[in-house]
């Protein structure tokens, strides 16, 4: 049977307020937002809502953070000197720069690992 947020919460952290304190670590508050009152937002947030968090934090991180993530985006995308692109993707939210790197690195993997033109299919 499938574990519900909160038995993992429990599980793996201990209570929320312990799972909430490892994410002020690792999200970033909004503008003006002091420690106590991001972990009073979030607070409100259900259980998955924080694990999906905590993963989101996690792989970001593991990634060098929002420039690391920014960095090799504009490096995969060949605009590495673009630097108002760059200011746009630290905009983005965290988990749509992960989306957006791992598209554009599945992209660059399959253009680099193509077929043998004598094994493609040719198409009238």
């Amino acid at each position: 049977m499938r574990k519900t947020p909160l038995q993992i919460v429990k599980e793996q952290h201990g209570s929320k307020a312990d799972l909430i304190k490892k994410l002020t670590g690792l999200i970033e508050s909004e503008d003006g937002e002091s420690d106590d009152d991001h972990q009073r937002r979030l607070r409100n947030v259900s259980n998955a809502k924080l694990l999906h968090l905590l993963d989101i934090g996690e792989r970001a991180k593991a990634a060098g953070g929002r420039d690391g993530l920014v960095a090799k985006v504009l490096e995969l995308k060949g605009q590495s000197k673009d630097h108002e692109y760059g200011d746009a993707l630290k905009r983005r939210a965290l988990g749509e720069l992960l989306d957006l790197h791992a598209s554009i690195k599945h992209r660059a993997d399959g253009k680099a690992a193509k077929k043998p033109k004598h094994l493609r299919t040719r198409k009238n």
